[in-house]
């Protein structure tokens, strides 16, 4: 790497650091302020307070480390510019693209912690706040109601309904599960059971009744405990039992495959998929849009305001992130298209700074 790329490496680094290290801590006192009265039921003590408000950082670093990113481009290409740095460079034989590369190196940085956020941590620390904020003693012990249509997933011949997860995934509630015939042409047994238990690697159904159908008669068994042969892990489970933000990849894949309580939920399982795999890389997209926008006219406005306008940009993005994705879960466009067409949208209008620069 040559002098020139570590300078800029460094200073990108810098400035983003500076910038999201400073975005957490505006979110992290904002969230003292509003979080102060507690959750209006049992005692909330200062350090339930700040241990709360430092659970949910993981998912505000998430969802500004783009913007940082952002950010800290313009401010440091900004202040290179300011002093003749970049004139140099370019002046050098540099185009856009190679005064880019060590930026995006950062970019490519940023896109891995999102990833290592979004995968191990969040999964982590997001139920763990929830559980605080309901003044539970040990995250993922209550129960969570999966609504009044439940949970509804396939396994091979079998379609479950679950009423509630707890645990952590390992106790389930209320069970509805129809053994299907080949082909989904008729239903050969129903078995209701009010919970299902995960222990030593297998599970079992207690308070069994097993309806097996037949063209003559249906017949009716009473079973205390048996055991249930079906392949659902506690952790998937228990991710279905928090919002899609707290989910892995895998596990939004396998929800998205084996959710069947129609389109609307499959296709906010589907769109959170899609946005898990694609916003980690927004940051690189950011990137390619700052440094155009300063080194188009490095002499032309201050440092302020081009703040002002990375703000704009970063908000923009942000809304109309939000607004496909409504679409989509309406059913409006498919998730896969709702992703990726803002993220094309800044690419274009990325690719004209660059062409006209």
């Amino acid at each position: 790497m040559k002098r020139a790329d570590r300078l800029l490496f460094r200073g990108m680094l810098l400035y983003s650091s500076l910038v999201l290290v400073m975005l957490l801590a505006l979110v992290y006192i904002a969230q003292l302020v509003a979080k102060s009265s507690g959750p209006g039921h049992g005692a909330w003590s200062m350090v339930q307070l700040l241990s709360y408000a430092a659970l949910q950082l993981p998912d505000v670093a998430y969802d500004v480390i783009p913007l940082a990113l952002l950010l800290g481009a313009l401010v440091w290409v900004s202040i290179l510019s300011g002093h003749s740095e970049v004139i140099a460079l370019r002046m050098s034989g540099w185009s856009v693209w190679r005064l880019e590369q060590p930026l995006l190196l950062v970019g490519v940085l940023g896109a891995g912690l999102m990833f290592a956020l979004g995968e191990w941590v969040i999964p982590v620390t997001a139920p763990a706040a929830e559980a605080m904020w309901a003044n539970t003693g040990e995250p993922g012990a209550r129960f969570h109601n999966m609504g009044s249509q439940g949970l509804w997933l396939r396994y091979g011949a079998q379609i479950i309904q679950i009423g509630a997860v707890g645990d952590g995934g390992k106790i389930l509630q209320d069970l509805h599960i129809a053994r299907i015939r080949q082909g989904m042409v008729g239903v050969d047994a129903i078995t209701t059971a009010s919970e299902a238990v995960f222990k030593e690697g297998h599970w079992s159904l207690h308070n069994v009744q097993l309806f097996e159908i037949t063209p003559d008669q249906i017949r009716v068994t009473h079973v205390a405990e048996m055991p249930w042969s079906v392949a659902l892990h506690p952790t998937t489970l228990r991710s279905f039992a928090h919002p899609t933000r707290t989910m892995t990849l895998p596990a939004l894949w396998q929800s998205y495959q084996a959710l069947q309580s129609g389109a609307l939920n499959m296709n906010r399982v589907a769109l959170a998929f899609w946005r898990r795999v694609s916003y980690p890389w927004v940051g690189l997209v950011m990137i390619l849009l700052a440094v155009p926008f300063v080194t188009r006219n490095p002499r032309g406005g201050g440092l302020a305001a081009r703040v002002m306008a990375g703000l704009v940009l970063g908000l923009g993005f942000h809304f109309l992130t939000e607004m496909s994705g409504y679409i989509s879960v309406s059913g409006g466009i498919p998730p896969l298209a709702a992703t990726f067409l803002p993220i094309m949208l800044f690419v274009a209008i990325a690719g004209l700074l660059h062409r006209f620069n």
